[in-house]
């Protein structure tokens, strides 16, 4: 009796565990990956490339790759929401203005305090909008490389 008990709660904490979603098939294909943006956004949690591959996992994948998906969410929350304006109100309090360039924002802001920016995905880079004071990830474009970063007027 006792073994009965052992294997039907064993193969319910599996079927519990793991999931009851169907495998992909012909007819029920897997959700798509995470497209890279093709446009300018304001850097923040998610413009990063590591984790992207962990988010269409399933079933058990899904219960690995959620706690290092947020670990890598975490670490972006706190360059973007804390190091990086912390930084830019130290930067503003003493020189009374944002940096005049993104080489002086990576210099003084980035490199002086020792904040790692996430890496981005292929085709991206950082820029510093000296207008708004805000750091930006926008596509690659030869054309455009001394373009002010974020949005086009």
């Amino acid at each position: 009796m006792h073994r009965f008990l052992y294997f039907t709660f064993s193969i319910a904490s599996c079927v519990t565990i793991a999931g009851c979603e169907p495998m992909p098939t012909a007819t029920n294909p897997p959700p798509p990956a995470v497209q890279t943006p093709t446009e300018s956004v304001k850097a923040q949690v998610g413009v990063g490339a590591k984790g992207r591959s962990l988010d269409n996992e399933t079933g058990v994948g899904k219960m690995i790759s959620t706690p290092v998906s947020a670990l890598f969410a975490v670490k972006e929350r706190v360059a973007f929401d804390i190091q990086i304006p912390s930084a830019l109100n130290l930067f503003r309090a003493s020189e009374g203005r944002f940096p005049k360039s993104h080489e002086e924002f990576m210099e003084k802001i980035v490199k002086a305090n020792q904040i790692k920016l996430p890496e981005l995905p292929a085709g991206m880079v950082y820029r510093f909008n000296t207008e708004l004071g805000e750091l930006w990830v926008d596509p690659v474009d030869a054309n455009n490389a001394n373009a002010p970063a974020g949005p086009n007027p």
